[in-house]
């Protein structure tokens, strides 16, 4: 079992995975937005202690960013991933409701690229946004009601761990005392899930990326560094350049006097 426990947040934008984050980890670290625009251009993630347990929670780039491609979020999630090379204990797949076919086919994508059928025991499904999550029957209604969706849906809930119902409403305005304190139950709910359903998931194949994604960060250090060296042999050589014009002038100046 690795030291800290990692878990990684996944979802579409818009369906509140920032501020899961943030109920997670207890604190405002994530910034939190409302629309169908990213604002976790890049992975983020956070450190925080439960219960005497160390908890690593990373929030990654959002499925469907109005203002990245596919093949950019898949790599986001892909470096995600290597922050968590010690091992994987929790995948959060993050819906607000109704789950798109995009955003199972990319969670496809990301078993079949980078884990392997075992993740389905090591992800749960977390329905945000979730008014009457205290309600166990409400609770099963609306599970139904997503599962009859579609196929692929019913299936992805009956693989996976658990779907696990929450609400994180924004903390501001006249609610902001109600709503961080919905909040906090929402965060119980998920810490007791995540103390008795927590393995350690660690692929062959996270490794095999772990090693990728460092050859490529060491390459793009290595090319970053590259290219401000070539900047400053650039510099440098204007710098002289500039020294012989001005060198030339004072030549022909003086000799234009004799």
């Amino acid at each position: 079992m690795s030291e800290v426990r990692n878990i990684l947040l996944i979802g579409r934008t818009g369906n509140g995975k920032s501020a899961l984050a943030n109920v997670i980890s207890g604190t405002n670290k994530f910034r939190e937005i409302e629309d169908s625009v990213s604002e976790t251009k890049e992975l983020e993630l956070e450190m925080f202690g439960y219960q005497g347990i160390k908890y690593r929670v990373i929030d990654t780039v959002g499925i469907g960013d109005t203002k990245l491609k596919s093949k950019d979020v898949l790599n986001k999630v892909a470096k995600a991933c290597y922050e968590v090379r010690e091992g994987l204990n929790q995948i959060f797949l993050v819906i607000g409701g109704r789950i798109t076919e995009e955003e199972i086919e990319t969670y496809n994508l990301l078993k079949q690229v980078i884990f392997n059928e075992d993740i389905y025991n090591y992800t749960t499904i977390v329905r945000t946004r979730f008014t009457d999550f205290e309600d166990e029957r409400r609770c099963e209604e609306d599970k139904e009601k997503i599962s009859q969706e579609n196929e692929k849906l019913t299936e992805l809930i009956r693989e996976c761990n658990k779907l696990i119902h929450v609400d994180n409403p924004p903390v501001k305005g006249r609610s902001a005392t109600t709503n961080k304190e919905i909040r906090e139950v929402s965060r119980e709910r998920l810490l007791k899930h995540l103390i008795y359903d927590c393995g350690n998931y660690h692929p062959i194949s996270l490794d095999r990326l772990n090693e990728r994604i460092s050859s490529y960060l060491t390459e793009k250090v290595q090319i970053k560094k590259e290219l401000e060296d070539l900047k400053k042999f650039q510099v440098e050589e204007q710098i002289k350049m500039e020294a012989e014009r001005k060198r030339y002038i004072l030549i022909n100046s003086t000799l234009y006097r004799l």
